[in-house]
Parts: C-alpha cells; structure tokens; sequence
C-alpha cells in the first residue's frame, strides 16, 4: 500500500512538473517577445526581473530532472531535462554530470571558493572568483554547449585541468560516459534548433536576448554558491537552508533549501518545504549579500567553522 502510494504520489508530481516546464518554456518565449516589442521601460524593467527570477526556476526544474524527479518516466524525465536545459542556454547532460559530481565534492578543496589556500596566488582566486559570481559561471555553461559538441570524445578528459581549488567543473569531465558525450550532441542540436525557429518565427533582436541573458547571468552565477560559503567542510552539512518570501521560493522550486536537499537528495522539491525547520535558517537576501565579500584566507581551524541561525 505504501509502495503503490508512493508511485501514484511521484506520477502526480511528475505531472505538475510537466506542466510547469511548459509553463516555464511558454512564458520564456512570451517575455522575450514581448521585451521585443517597442515600449516604455516602466513594464520592460519589471518583465525583465520577472523574466530573471522565472528562469532561477528553469534552472530547478532541471535539478528536478538530474536527480530522476522530473518525472518517474526516463523518456519524460530527460525530454524535460533537455527542454529546460535548452532554455536556458546550456546542455542538460553536462549540468547532469557535473551535479552529481558536486553531491560528491561539496565543501571540498575543488569547491572551496570563498577561501584562499596558502599554496594559491591569491591575486589569481580572487579574479577568479568575481568572474565567476558575475556571470562566469552561467557563460561557461553556454560555451560549453557550443564547444563541446566538436571535440571527440577521446579528448574529453584532457578537459579535466589541474587546479590548486574551484576545479569541480574540469574534475566532471573526467566522469562522462560515451554515451552521454553523445547526449551532448544531441541536446547541443536540439538547443541550436530550438533557438533558432524562436529567432526567426518570433522576430527576436538578439540584443534584446543579449541583455535579458547578461542580467539572468548575473543573476544566477551570483546565486550558485549562496547555499554553502562559510559553512562547516563537510560534505551534507556544508550547505544551509534559506528563508524567501513565498513568491520568490515558489518560482525557484524550493531550491533555496539547499541543506535539505543535501540531506535527502531524493526528495522532489514540492516536500522541501515540509521538512524545513525555519528556525534553523537564514534569509537568502543576507547570504546573497556575503557572495560578494572578497575571498579570504583558509582559516588554521577549519574544525571551527559554524553555520549560525536567525
């Protein structure tokens, strides 16, 4: 009974995100168009960020799928995984990957951001860091879509570049099957087709998308690593839950509960919320604003570090 409940439970979800993904691929073109059209930048501007905090959810949904809760259909589950990736502007195989990679490595030397080993320049980190957070990461994802479909797979491991920390992204590339290389290239193809139809059958400006995605860029890359700066080195607990007035956390998916989803990964997001304990949290605006403090020295304990709740 707990079984057959559990699969009825898990359809239904998979159907709600169904729904939501074509939600999501509905509004995304139907904000472009419309930030096409002529008009005062008293509604383009609100568009805009409305635009830039429904993709955060597009990035979820994806999430959703990596982790096989997208929908209990394989075929479904990667159809939306490769829809959602598209739309925003990478490969859903290659966020696969290195995703679960991070499951593996989080709070570790290859994800260790906001610090500087002794062994590294520290000049070097923290150039690397403010890229990263400023977009760098959301335009590494896109240039990978377009690169990677032209290199063999042989070579995919020479991807895989030594580095003293921040090296989790390279370290996946050491991690892909060929089948999933492949994966690459078919997305990669589904992504360019898509993309283009939009352009010519919508009558798209690309400068209009080049600006909406430069924002949703900023946006996300300064949004990735919120969830675990400053946290204990630990692989589960280096992560914290956050606080988001209830629009906000809705179209991110739940995604800022982050610890919860560290603990168990095989919950989908709509029981997060139900597992959350608010009192042990913080509000995502205060994380969001430490992103941005400049990387520091490894501290000599690291055994010392402590989330902290209010």
């Amino acid at each position: 009974m707990n079984g057959r409940a559990a699969v009825v439970r898990t359809s239904r979800f998979g159907t709600m995100n169904v729904a939501i993904g074509l939600a999501q691929f509905a509004a995304w073109a139907a904000i472009i168009t419309a930030l096409n059209a002529p008009g005062s930048l008293w509604w383009k501007v609100p568009l805009g960020v409305l635009f830039v905090l429904m993709m955060q959810g597009v990035f979820s949904l994806m999430h959703e799928c990596m982790h096989r809760h997208g929908h209990p259909s394989p075929a479904v589950n990667r159809a939306l995984g490769i829809l959602t990736g598209a739309i925003f502007g990478t490969v859903y195989t290659l966020f696969r990957i290195n995703h679960e990679g991070h499951h593996v490595r989080n709070r570790s030397r290859a994800e260790l951001a906001e610090y500087i080993f002794p062994d590294e320049s520290p000049a070097r980190k923290i150039l690397t860091y403010y890229f990263a957070i400023l977009g760098g990461i959301w335009l590494g994802s896109f240039a990978a879509a377009i690169v990677l479909p032209f290199i063999p797979y042989r070579y995919a491991h020479l991807l895989n570049r030594p580095a003293k920390s921040m090296n989790g992204y390279s370290l996946s590339f050491a991690e892909f099957s060929p089948a999933d290389w492949q994966w690459v290239r078919i997305e990669a193809a589904f992504g360019l087709c898509l993309w283009t139809a939009a352009f010519v059958l919508l009558g798209w400006d690309w400068r209009v998308v080049a600006v909406l995605y430069a924002a949703f860029a900023f946006s996300w890359s300064s949004l990735q690593w919120v969830y675990h700066m400053r946290t204990p080195l630990d692989r589960i607990e280096g992560a914290y839950d956050l606080r988001a007035p209830a629009v906000v956390r809705l179209l991110f998916l739940n995604f800022n509960y982050n610890l919860a989803h560290h603990r168990q990964p095989n919950l989908p997001w709509q029981a997060m919320h139900g597992v959350v304990d608010p009192r042990e949290t913080q509000p995502l605006w205060y994380r969001y604003l430490l992103v941005f403090r400049c990387p520091e020295p490894l501290p000599s304990d690291v055994g010392a570090l402590r989330k902290v709740y209010f």
